[in-house]
C-alpha cells in the first residue's frame, strides 16, 4: 500500500513541477510602474552609446516606464512616444516577450528613447524581484538588458 501511494505521488510530481509560475510573475510585475534605470552589457552600464543618459532620464521624469496589467497587456512611455501591447512571461524558464500593438506620438529623436522601444520589441527574457526588473533583449546581435526599478 505504501508503495502504491509513493508511486502515485511520484507520478504526479512532474505535473506539479511543470507549472510555469505565471501567477508569481504577475505578482512581481503587475500593479507597479517600472522606470528605466540603465542599459547594461556584460553587467556594465552602457555609457558609450548613451553618454547623456542620466540627464535625459532626469529631464523626463514621466518617461521611460512600463506598466503591466493582469490581462497580459502593458503600457509604456519613452519621451514623445507612448505604446501598448501584450506581454507574456514564463516564471520557470524566464522567457519573456512583449508585442507592441499600437503607438502614439512622434518617434523620439533621442537614441536612448528609440532604443528603449527597440528593447521592448526585442525582449526575450527577464529577471525580477519586488523592486528591480531586468529585461533581456538583443541589440545588433548582442545580448543586453535594461534595468528598471519601481517608481
Amino acid at each position: 500500500m505504501k508503495t502504491k501511494i509513493l508511486f502515485l505521488l511520484l507520478s504526479v510530481l512532474p505535473f506539479i513541477s511543470g507549472c510555469n509560475n505565471t501567477e508569481d510573475v504577475k505578482t512581481l510585475l503587475v500593479g507597479k510602474t517600472w522606470r528605466l534605470s540603465s542599459f547594461m552589457y556584460n553587467d556594465n552600464v552602457i555609457t558609450d552609446r548613451y553618454p547623456t543618459a542620466n540627464d535625459v532620464l532626469e529631464k523626463n521624469p514621466n518617461g521611460f516606464y512600463l506598466k503591466f496589467n493582469e490581462n497580459n497587456k502593458f503600457y509604456g512611455q519613452a519621451i514623445n512616444c507612448s505604446f501598448d501591447g501584450t506581454w507574456s512571461a514564463n516564471g520557470k524558464s524566464n522567457d519573456f516577450s512583449m508585442n507592441i500593438t499600437s503607438s502614439a506620438g512622434s518617434d523620439d529623436s533621442q537614441l536612448i528613447a528609440s532604443d528603449f522601444v527597440k528593447a521592448v520589441k526585442n525582449a526575450y527574457s527577464y529577471k525580477a524581484d519586488d523592486n528591480i526588473l531586468s529585461i533581456y533583449y538583443t541589440y545588433n546581435g548582442r545580448n543586453e538588458h535594461m534595468v528598471l526599478y519601481v517608481k
